[in-house]
């Protein structure tokens, strides 16, 4: 590991008739390998996810290109064992500053056993015999009220999005792409230059389980938000137009390290459920998902539940 060290400094304060002197110590930068595992429990087996991404800390500032391919990570659930295997970085991360770098690790389809409630252990060993361990539990099953894949939703009208309680949930995480709001909202003078729009909001309390669709997403959003579509989107989606729909309980791990922007769920500052060399966290979380087609067009799809 890279290691940079800057000595101690003293500083000479010279005063009109006597000499300071005056200690400063300045501390030692260490890189850190960081390990960021996720288990999803989707509404399938099919649809379940283990992923692990390992990376070094930017000591100093400066980012990390440092790779861990040669790690051996392993979740256990009793007597049976899920080997992570090494992937595409692009499998575990959208992007990375610039110079940076990490591995990916994923479970090859074998997290399809996994189910809502299971107690999971985390082994992480380094190629280089240093190791990081962790311990996670899954949510427990929650479903969507009245809602089945897909549902139709009246142009201009909320929706009343509510779910059963998922047992050791720490918070829900809402999110939805609407799509086609370009052609959409042409006639109405606003102007959308992609065709998807992501929104992410937030059900702090773990029971806290209503949310208003679409005025209530975008929390987080706001200040990057255009104004325009905010203020349209407050009631409702416009005709023509379709959403992909998700709400995800999360367990303490994920609440207590996921950061980013306005998105500080319990905290600015991270707490690390990994213990050993290194850091980072092992978090747990069960999605459910839907799609919302807004049209005044009678037939397709069962009517979404309103307020």
């Amino acid at each position: 590991m890279r290691r940079i060290t800057r000595s101690a400094a003293l500083l000479f304060v010279v005063g009109s008739t006597a000499c300071d002197l005056e200690e400063i110590t300045v501390i030692d930068f260490v890189d850190v390998v960081v390990a960021e595992v996720y288990v999803t429990v989707g509404d399938t087996p099919a649809d379940n996810r283990a992923l692990a991404f390992l990376h070094g800390t930017a000591a100093g500032g400066a980012p990390d290109s440092e790779t861990f391919d040669d790690a051996r990570v392993r979740i256990t659930r009793g007597t049976d064992t899920l080997n992570l295997t090494l992937g595409l970085v692009t499998e575990c991360v959208d992007s990375l500053p610039k110079g940076a770098s990490g591995s990916c690790f994923l479970d090859g389809g074998l997290a399809s056993a996994l189910a809502p409630g299971d107690a999971l252990d985390l082994s992480i060993r380094l190629g280089d015999g240093r190791t990081l361990l962790g311990a996670a539990r899954i949510p427990g099953n929650f479903q969507l009220e009245v809602i089945g894949p897909s549902c139709r939703l009246p142009p201009d009208t909320l929706m009343a999005l509510r779910w059963t309680r998922s047992q050791g949930a720490w918070a829900y995480v809402n999110e939805t792409e609407i799509h086609g709001l370009p052609a959409a909202l042409a006639s109405e003078g606003i102007e959308v230059e992609d065709d998807t729009l992501y929104l992410l909001g937030l059900s702090i309390s773990a029971t806290d389980t209503t949310v208003i669709f679409p005025s209530e997403f975008g929390v987080f959003d706001r200040f990057g938000l255009d104004q325009d579509i905010a203020v349209r989107l407050q009631k409702g989606l416009p005709n023509g137009t379709d959403a992909g729909v998700s709400v995800t309980a999360v367990d303490r791990n994920y609440v207590n390290w996921v950061r980013g922007g306005n998105f500080n769920p319990s905290g600015q500052v991270r707490v690390a459920s990994l213990r050993g060399d290194g850091t980072g966290m092992f978090g747990a979380a069960v999605t459910r998902q839907f799609t919302v087609v807004a049209t005044s067009a009678p037939g397709g799809p069962p009517d979404c539940p309103l307020p």
